[in-house]
C-alpha cells in the first residue's frame, strides 16, 4: 500500500474501513496464542499490565491504566481495559498454560470489538512501527535485562 493509500485510510471512519484483527492489535500476542503459552506468559498476563494483551494493544507504555496513577485512567487510559486485562490475568492464572488459550477466547473476543469500537484511532501504521520497537524492550524484559 503505498503512503498516500495509507493516509486516506487513515481518514475515513473505522465504520467504513475492515476491522482489526487481534494479529493486528497485538502481533505477539496472538503469535503466543496460536502457538501455545509456557508459565512465564501466564505469569505476565496475571501479574504485569504493560506487557500482558491489553498492554501491547497499548503500545507497552501502561497508558490503559494511567501510567499506574488509578485517577488517571478515565482521562489518558480505558477502564473497560483494565477490567479485561485483568480478566484475562485470572482466566490465565485459574486455567494454566496449556488450556488459556482456548479459555481466553471469549474474553479476546470482547477486547478486540472493544479496541475497534473505542481505540482503533491508536492503531495503525505509526502506532505498529511503536509495537515492532517495543517488541525489543519486551524480549529484553523477559531476559532480565534493562532496556
Amino acid at each position: 500500500m503505498k503512503r498516500d493509500e495509507t493516509v486516506k485510510k487513515q481518514e475515513i471512519p473505522l465504520s467504513f474501513q475492515q476491522k482489526l484483527s487481534l494479529k493486528e492489535i497485538c502481533p505477539v500476542w496472538s503469535f503466543k496464542l496460536r502457538s501455545g503459552f509456557d508459565e512465564q506468559d501466564v505469569k505476565t498476563l496475571v501479574h504485569d499490565s504493560k506487557y500482558c494483551i491489553v498492554g501491547e494493544a497499548w503500545g507497552y507504555t501502561g497508558r490503559q491504566a494511567g501510567y499506574y496513577i488509578a485517577i488517571l485512567i478515565p482521562f489518558v487510559g480505558c477502564w473497560e481495559c483494565v477490567k479485561l486485562g485483568r480478566e484475562m490475568g485470572k482466566i490465565a492464572k485459574e486455567s494454566g498454560p496449556f488450556a488459556a488459550p482456548d479459555h481466553l477466547q471469549p474474553t479476546i473476543y470482547y477486547f478486540v470489538e472493544h479496541w475497534n469500537l473505542k481505540h482503533s484511532t491508536i492503531s495503525g501504521n505509526p502506532r505498529l512501527v511503536e509495537i515492532w520497537k517495543n517488541m525489543l524492550k519486551l524480549d529484553l524484559h523477559y531476559n532480565g535485562k534493562k532496556a
